[in-house]
């Protein structure tokens, strides 16, 4: 029987409450520093990717635990508040969520991150319900909750609904992640340790090589100003990153990968999402903090149409 599609995106991974401050420079041992723009946004690679997805229109769920206290209930609410769906978020008693510091400096184009997931619960395979998997057209994971993950993407592989991840480390049992992923989106920092390349296109032909032993669709590598590379089965393509106002980079990576999450959702090929994620995450760089700047549809489409790579 034929399970109707109620979400264009499902996920589980770091869910995250952000302390956002920007700074016109970083203190020194001692010293004290003025603040601009102190501020509260939920984070996390997969919650913000989810929350990029709602924002450009698309339906989606979170998946997993979340502690109930002050930070936990924050991240709820703000899920709420966006339109990502909470009726699988577990409410650990006693827990939290990731919390991080985010000192941005834009004079200096750099940012400072301070985090703990100490109080952090740990995701279950029975928080990836297979209700929720059919009822999605991908899964989004990150190396975050392995246990967690790794049992919803071969769930969804069992399905056949696509798995998109995010793929931060070499550890955190990236063996099995990349066993069991369709579409592993990685920065360049990944494939130069794992493959020993600083060339964002030879890391993707290498991981898609990789990949592909095991079915895997596509692979992506992520290069800030330097774009990115997408290899798949007789394909290959570089993403030229697009000219923007960069206010903080926080949160790039991560909704790059939630509307490329989307675009396939849409049936989009990857030439067509590339950009696509591409504009998305260079209109995230306009504001502070990692989910402020997060554009709509619409934005994203008028920023197409006279968007200006960087050669």
């Amino acid at each position: 029987m034929t399970v109707p599609k109620s979400y264009d995106v499902v996920g589980i991974g770091c869910c995250a409450f952000d302390i956002v401050a920007e700074v016109d420079r970083y203190p020194g041992a001692d010293e004290k520093a003025a603040v601009r723009g102190l501020r509260f946004q939920g984070g996390g690679l997969v919650a913000t990717a989810l929350v990029a997805v709602a924002r450009l229109g698309g339906r989606c769920a979170y998946l997993g635990p979340i502690g109930d206290d002050y930070f936990g209930q924050f991240c709820v609410d703000d899920f709420q508040k966006e339109g990502v769906d909470t009726r699988y978020v577990r409410r650990a008693a006693g827990a939290s969520v990731v919390v991080a510091i985010i000192v941005a400096c834009p004079q200096a184009g750099t940012r400072m991150i301070v985090a703990t997931a100490e109080h952090n619960p740990t995701a279950v395979p029975d928080d990836v319900p297979e209700e929720a998997v059919r009822r999605a057209r991908v899964l989004h994971i990150d190396n975050f909750q392995p246990v967690a993950a790794l049992a919803g993407a071969r769930l969804a592989r069992s399905l056949g609904i696509s798995v998109t991840m995010d793929l931060e480390g070499v550890a955190r049992d990236v063996e099995e992640f990349l066993r069991v992923g369709d579409y592993p989106i990685v920065p360049l920092a990944f494939v130069e340790r794992r493959y020993d390349t600083d060339d964002p296109a030879e890391g993707a032909r290498a991981l898609f090589e990789e990949v592909a032993s095991h079915d895997g669709k596509a692979a992506v590598v992520t290069a800030g100003v330097q774009g990115s590379c997408a290899a798949w089965a007789g394909g290959f393509m570089h993403q030229p990153a697009y000219r923007a106002q960069v206010v903080d980079t926080t949160g790039c990576g991560d909704v790059f990968h939630g509307a490329f999450a989307l675009g396939l959702a849409r049936g989009w090929p990857v030439a067509r999402i590339m950009p696509y994620a591409s504009a998305v995450a260079a209109l995230k760089c306009r504001k502070l903090g990692g989910r402020a700047g997060i554009p709509t549809d619409a934005e994203v489409q008028q920023f197409l149409s006279s968007a200006e790579p960087i050669r």
